[in-house]
């Protein structure tokens, strides 16, 4: 099992502070980051350097997130590929993966859950396989969490703790139409149709 203390990372994206900022939260739990800030420049490193993981931002200039993984797996370089998306639309974890993605993360997630896809993702020789139940629920209960914008995930923390429309739109200041829409792309995202269903979710993805 890798230790992340010895992990070179590669930390792929366009955005100056998002980029110092996920450099920030790992600098001091694995041996080494280096920044890209375009697909050419973070395919450049990673055919002439050894990385043990690459963060790789989906929507990257000069060559996209896509076209850098997707070259990567070609060439066959031993990396592990996380890539990471701030449109939640256009594209889908199930595409991320098919293209030999080895973690896809959301960027509404929080610190705590980029830290524990980094660490899965480090930890784990191959991706859960459909035959490993286990292994496979797990990684569809974090792709289905990272699929929730932050409001989302306050809403289902909120209802899943007993709280109706009204007391959550009263705690989050916002009007219950509001919350009742939010409700409805959850289900959606979810696939659930109760607040049973939501609580079970919520206590599986470590919401409460």
């Amino acid at each position: 099992m890798p230790d992340l203390k010895t992990m070179r990372v590669l930390i792929a994206e366009d955005h100056a502070l998002v980029r110092q900022g996920m450099a920030a939260l790992i600098e001091t739990e694995v041996r080494e980051v280096v920044e890209a800030s375009d697909g050419d420049q973070a395919l450049s490193l990673l055919k002439c350097e050894a990385f043990d993981m690459a963060l790789v931002d989906i929507g990257l200039p000069k060559r996209t997130g896509m076209d850098v993984l997707r070259e990567v797996r070609q060439r066959d370089i031993a990396v592990k590929i996380v890539i990471l998306t701030g449109d939640m639309e256009r594209y889908s974890p199930a595409a991320v993966y098919d293209a030999g993605a080895d973690g896809f993360l959301y960027k509404t997630a929080d610190a705590d859950h980029f830290m524990a896809i980094v660490e899965a993702v480090a930890r784990e020789r191959k991706l859960p396989s459909n035959g490993d139940k286990d292994g496979h629920k797990a990684h569809s209960v974090a792709q289905m969490r990272d699929s929730l914008t932050a409001r989302e995930l306050q809403i289902v923390k909120l209802v899943a703790e007993g709280g109706s429309n009204k007391d959550a739109a009263a705690v989050l200041c916002i009007s219950e139409h509001t919350v009742r829409k939010h409700r409805e792309h959850i289900n959606r995202k979810l696939e659930v149709s109760s607040p049973t269903a939501l609580a079970a979710f919520a206590i599986k993805a470590g919401l409460i």
